[in-house]
């Protein structure tokens, strides 16, 4: 069959892998390089001013070891290496106090009487952790849907903390994430605790966007501009906006959810209704080498991620230091660091790379039928990949991919 994929992000390069010797692939792109909000700093992100004996990533840096079964499934299958990792995160509150993780305790505190001071710190925050904890790995799937997390996190200082790190997860504007969904949030913090092992790409993200471009046999358009995607009974055709008219027999919607409706130029009812409420949601992210905003806390230890509270009117960011995460040390080069939503503390002289991303905006209406879309995967010779359709992380796309493989004949992994 002749199948188009539209969006080289990770479900849509996954779901041309697996499907690439079964049928003619075709992948549209909007932008001028794959990997969706994959973005390598010397491999698909050229002419910054960087060694280019380093590579570093401006996106999705690490993928949990134990929840994440097939990415890591993926990467044996493409023969990517992957290297463990411990990660740690620090909160700082705009009026200068700051807390360590339980890991950063555990493994970035030097001597007893640092590791004793900082428990004393956390201990105020630990009943109200336990009781969210209990909760949370008390509730059952169908006790989730269509509630916010805030139905479950309260103003605590632990819950800032929950909810600030989903902010880095899902790359959202803190002041959202009481309207996230709480049946996509509480699996990933019930998942995420002081033992948690984090894995990274050697080499960088972009690498395994690479071994699957060595093995494609497909067509790729990359600044491809598509006027409308129409279906009819024998099949799928796409009209680019310069006029031209291609037909498929399938199309894969690999693109974020509040871009279907946009693309599709005879949405039924029902998918009117199943991406009516999905919004777009777009982040600057920013490679840099400042950590004096550090200093004002009177620290000098950065952990893989930080979290910081800007204001006291919930203007929040994260800086997820790369030294560490990436294995470099400071020493023969610089300090590197992955920021959000920081720009009162960084130097602007200081910022080696800038980056948008394109994220979906998640709220409890726009989730509440995206088990109905995985359903009826198929129909209309309609199909749909993206992290959304998961636990919105890389998984969720990887997942969905596979899902697509199975219902087109496609591989799968071993």
């Amino acid at each position: 069959m002749k199948i188009a994929i539209i969006g080289a992000g990770a479900a849509g390069m996954t779901s041309a892998y697996l499907l690439n010797k079964q049928h003619d692939i075709t992948i549209f792109e909007k932008q001028p390089t794959l990997g969706g909000n994959i973005r390598t700093l010397n491999k698909n992100v050229t002419g910054v001013n960087l060694d280019r004996n380093l590579v570093l990533d401006n996106g999705v840096i690490e993928f949990q070891q134990d929840n994440f079964p097939n990415f890591h499934k993926l990467m044996r299958d493409l023969n990517v290496n992957v290297a463990q990792g411990q990660t740690s995160s620090e909160l700082f509150l705009a009026d200068g106090h700051y807390y360590k993780s339980g890991a950063g305790i555990l493994y970035h505190c030097e001597g007893l009487k640092e590791r004793l001071r900082e428990i004393w710190k956390i201990l105020p925050m630990l009943s109200g952790y336990l009781r969210f904890s209990l909760a949370a790995f008390k509730a059952k799937p169908q006790q989730l849907y269509d509630r916010p997390v805030s139905d479950f996190l309260n103003q605590d200082l632990y819950a800032v903390w929950f909810k600030m790190l989903l902010m880095y997860a899902y790359s959202m504007p803190y002041q959202s994430i009481d309207k996230f969904p709480a049946e996509i949030a509480i699996p990933l913090l019930r998942h995420s605790s002081i033992f948690t092992q984090w894995d990274r790409i050697v080499g960088g993200v972009y690498t395994y966007i690479e071994k699957i471009l060595e093995q494609f046999e497909g067509t790729i358009h990359c600044q491809a501009n598509i006027n409308s995607v129409c279906r009819t009974e024998n099949g799928v055709i796409i009209t680019m906006a310069n006029g031209d008219k291609l037909l498929f027999d399938k199309v894969v919607f690999a693109v974020t959810p509040d871009q279907v409706l946009n693309l599709l130029c005879d949405a039924n009812e029902d998918e009117q209704r199943r991406f009516a409420a999905w919004q777009g949601n777009q982040i600057e992210t920013v490679i840099h080498t400042d950590v004096s905003f550090y200093k004002h806390f009177g620290v000098s230890y950065y952990s893989e991620f930080d979290v910081f509270q800007n204001d006291t009117l919930n203007h929040c960011g994260y800086n997820a230091y790369l030294n560490r995460l990436y294995d470099i040390n400071p020493e023969q080069y610089q300090h590197y660091s992955l920021a959000y939503n920081l720009g009162k503390q960084i130097n602007p002289e200081k910022i080696i790379h800038r980056q948008r991303h394109q994220t979906p905006l998640y709220s409890v209406d726009a989730v509440r039928y995206r088990h109905e879309v995985v359903a009826t995967n198929g129909e209309n010779h309609t199909y749909h990949a993206g992290a959304y359709l998961g636990e919105g992380l890389h998984e969720g796309a990887i997942s969905s991919a596979f899902a697509i493989a199975k219902l087109l004949g496609g591989r799968n992994p071993p």
